[in-house]
């Protein structure tokens, strides 16, 4: 800081406004000290912040493209799985259907005459301990 006297500067006002704004000015304010004032922070840059919402928004639809590619294709497969059920539950119901037709006394009797087979005239039972067959009644 140098020596000198500090030299007020007043503004000069022009014509009858200045003159009545100068007699009417009270004393002039007391002077006011000089304070240090920090370097202003030096802009940031916003790039760092924008690469990283653009990572995020890329990764979330990336995980998204995965997550419906997944589930179309597990899509698929229960839909082919629905397919192989019904099928199978068809060929079900078609065998039990057969299975019921040649379970029925009339179709076993006349498979049983196609094969030369005869009715019995005398009912009996085998023994499975002995092997002989015992006869019951008429």
């Amino acid at each position: 800081m140098s020596a000198a006297p500090v030299r007020q500067h007043r503004p000069v006002a022009v014509g009858a406004t200045a003159r009545r704004a100068n007699a009417s000015s009270p004393a002039p304010e007391p002077r006011r000290h000089l304070h240090a004032v920090a370097a202003p922070e030096q802009a940031r840059s916003i790039a760092p912040f924008a690469w990283t919402c653009i990572a995020i928004v890329l990764t979330s639809l990336l995980a998204v493209l995965l997550i419906n590619t997944q589930m179309t294709k597990g899509a698929y497969e229960r839909r082919d799985l629905k397919i192989e059920i019904a099928s199978l539950h068809q060929q079900s119901a078609t065998l039990t259907d057969q299975l019921e037709r040649n379970d029925s006394p009339t179709y076993l009797a006349q498979r049983a005459s196609d094969l030369g087979m005869e009715p019995a005239s005398t009912l009996g039972s085998v023994s499975i301990a002995d092997g002989a067959v015992l006869e019951q009644g008429e």
